[in-house]
């Protein structure tokens, strides 16, 4: 006999299946996953490119694989993919300016980190492209951040098929 626990825990993931569904990313694992944190989580997916919602990017494709945390967590683990064109690998950091750093215009000597606007702040941007010297878009990596995408520059559509094997970490203070 299940728990209201359970009832609950598969009723917030039927509700997220249902949205995800229409907004044409899969969410169920994470949803899941994020249910116990530091649970490990593995998902495994083929999904359809769409524009890139960061400003600036709208004109780039991307899949969000695991998408963006705002709660002080991070994703870590490894991730595993073909696809049908060639794309990049992104891996999208919760960016905080340097002590002494001009928030909008960087420091003058240093420079900052590739980033973009989000939410109320920016992330910084890993961008990954190159994988094997073979001509098939396949590739896996070891990846920890706030959020896993698989992306092209050239704004090309693509589907990609991905397995991730990771978990869910709170970031230690310092």
């Amino acid at each position: 006999m299940k728990s209201k626990v359970d009832i609950l825990v598969i009723s917030t993931i039927a509700i997220l299946s249902v949205v995800a569904g229409m907004a044409g990313v899969t969410y169920q694992a994470f949803a899941q996953a994020t249910q116990d944190q530091g649970t490990p989580f593995v998902v495994q997916n083929t999904s359809r490119s769409g524009p890139d919602p960061l400003p600036g990017h709208q004109s780039h494709q991307i899949v969000i694989a695991a998408p963006p945390r705002d709660d002080g967590k991070i994703y870590s683990g490894i991730a595993t993919f073909t696809s049908s064109q060639p794309v990049e690998v992104v891996v999208l950091h919760t960016y905080k300016p340097i002590s002494g750093q001009n928030p909008q215009g960087g420091n003058q000597t240093a420079g900052e980190p590739l980033n973009a606007p989000f939410k109320d702040g920016k992330v910084a941007i890993s961008l990954m492209k190159k994988f094997t010297d073979s001509p098939i878009n396949a590739g896996s990596l070891a990846f920890a951040g706030n959020a896993l995408a698989f992306h092209n520059l050239e704004g090309k559509p693509f589907v990609v098929t991905y397995t991730i094997d990771g978990k869910i970490s709170s970031l230690t203070q310092q």
